[in-house]
This record gives C-alpha cells, sequence and structure tokens, in this order.
C-alpha cells in the first residue's frame, strides 16, 4: 500500500514536469468529502463545468468553483484539507506524497475564503497557496484566507490604517494563522506561514497575526486581527454555519474524514464508498471554525 501511494504520486508530478498534462488529469489527489449546495468542477479536458458530488474525486489541474451560499470540503491523499465558502474558486496545481518523507503541495485560489489545515505531522510537509497578488508558504499549521471583495469587508472593521489602505477589491488578499503557533502547547508541532508580495515576505508566528495584501505590487501589512474580524471571516468560510445550519458541522466532524482511507488506499480496499472499520479511520482534525 505504501508503495502504491508513492508511485500515485511522483507519478502525477512527474507527468506536469513532462508536459503531460493529460496524464496527469488521471492521478486523483483527493476527495469532495463535503459538498453544500452549488460546487462545480472543470478541467482543460472537460471544460464544461459539471456539479461536484459527496466522494467525487479530485484530480491535479481540477477547477472548484461555489456558488452563493454553497460550501465544499476536500480532503488530500495526506489528510490535509481546504475548505472554501461560497463564490469561491480553488484549484490544486502541485501535489506530491510519500508518506515517508512528507507532501509538497501547491494551490491557487483566485477568490473567495478559505481554510487550510496541514495532514498528518511530518517534518517534510511543505505546501503552497497563490492568489492573484501574494504566495504564501505553509509549515504544518492552519490558516484561513479570504480573497477579494471579502478581504476588504474584514479589514474595513480593523485599524485605521488598514481601511484607508489603497485596495483592489478584485484580489485584496487576508491571510490569518489559526495554529500552532510557536505558543502551542509543548510536543505539539509548531506551525507557520509566510506570506510574499511586492518582494517582500513576513512571517506568521502566532494565532490571530494577519498578513494583508490591499493590491498587485504592494508589501504585506503585518497585524493581530480582532476577535470581531474573525468572526466574519468565519461566516465567510463556512456560510451555512452563519445561518445556523447544523449539517455541515456535523459532516466535517462525524463523517467526512471517513471517506479519506479508500480513496488513499483504494488499491487494496476498492470502492472508497466502502464502509470502513474503526481502524481504519485517520486521526484527523475537523474542519469547523
Amino acid at each position: 500500500m505504501r508503495l502504491s501511494r508513492k508511485v500515485f504520486a511522483f507519478a502525477g508530478a512527474v507527468a506536469l514536469a513532462a508536459g503531460g498534462y493529460a496524464a496527469a488529469q488521471s492521478a486523483a489527489v483527493g476527495v469532495a468529502a463535503v459538498v453544500v449546495k452549488d460546487v462545480k468542477i472543470s478541467s482543460p479536458q472537460v471544460p464544461k463545468a459539471k456539479p461536484v458530488v459527496v466522494k467525487q474525486r479530485i484530480a491535479l489541474g481540477d477547477l472548484i468553483q461555489t456558488g452563493k451560499g454553497s460550501q465544499l470540503q476536500l480532503l488530500l491523499l495526506d489528510r490535509s484539507s481546504f475548505s472554501i465558502g461560497a463564490n469561491a474558486s480553488l484549484r490544486i496545481d502541485r501535489f506530491v506524497y510519500d508518506p515517508a518523507r512528507g507532501r509538497n503541495s501547491g494551490a491557487t485560489v483566485s477568490k473567495g475564503a478559505f481554510r487550510f489545515m496541514s495532514g498528518q505531522p511530518n517534518k517534510g510537509n511543505r505546501g503552497s497557496i497563490s492568489s492573484p497578488v501574494a504566495t504564501i508558504g505553509i509549515r504544518g499549521t492552519i490558516i484561513d484566507g479570504v480573497v477579494g471583495d471579502g478581504a476588504l469587508d474584514i479589514v474595513k472593521g480593523e485599524s485605521k490604517e488598514l481601511k484607508n489602505t489603497k485596495a483592489d477589491k478584485q484580489t485584496a488578499t487576508l491571510i490569518v494563522l489559526r495554529g500552532p503557533g510557536r505558543k502551542t502547547e509543548p510536543g505539539a508541532e509548531i506551525g507557520a506561514a509566510s506570506v510574499t508580495s511586492g518582494g517582500v515576505t513576513v512571517e506568521l508566528t502566532d494565532p490571530m497575526q494577519a498578513a494583508y495584501v490591499p493590491r498587485a505590487g504592494a508589501a504585506p501589512i503585518l497585524f493581530r486581527l480582532s476577535i470581531a474580524g474573525l468572526g466574519r471571516l468565519q461566516d465567510q468560510i463556512f456560510p451555512q454555519q452563519a445561518k445556523g445550519g447544523s449539517g455541515f458541522s456535523k459532516a466535517l466532524i462525524g463523517g467526512a474524514l471517513g471517506i479519506l482511507p479508500g480513496v488513499i488506499d483504494g488499491s487494496r480496499r476498492g470502492d472508497p464508498s466502502r464502509p470502513q472499520s474503526p481502524s481504519d479511520q485517520p486521526n484527523g482534525q475537523s474542519g469547523g471554525p
């Protein structure tokens, strides 16, 4: 099983490097664990967007878009996860996973709110997320972010300096470190994030530290997000919970992570929708606030 995972991930990376994009498309990198309302998927091979269904496998290069009031949780092969809110756009560009050496992944979020949670602890885990104006480096942690006018909505309730900054409502990017950071409990893995824009990089090392990039070419502005600002961000990532819907929370906490073992080890167990035994369930983190 371990060998099959190495070959599977490595094959996708080699195909991309060699220009074999179509071949890489067949290599699934994760699964849609929770789908709420209008979520669609397209690819260069199938440009017409189609609805995403629960347990659908997601491949390199697939473009995922959510509609009004919609949400998605995507679980990757290393048990890291993306949650995206309404009117968001996400694409997984790079994913190489070796259980012994860790994961190297890359994604693009061109609009909307999202949460990324690292998977199983591994010192080799590295990841990056690109927005239209910034590059976010991730090292074993949890980050929340938003691209577009949602970032402006949050920032306008923060300091005067942030509120009065000239910004592009289409591309402005806000990134918040949720943890664990350098003040985490002893024995826990310490993570961090970096935000690069305009030739400047800032480091986020403590929970609630945030970086705001108001427009292309601007340097990131480092600040500490208020509790009220965090609440507004959470409402964008999880709009159904903001409306008082409990179904999404229950799915995230109770059953979503149980989907993943069948995808990781599909060659041995067959159908990823087949129920797994308790011993097969991953010890992951829930994706709720």
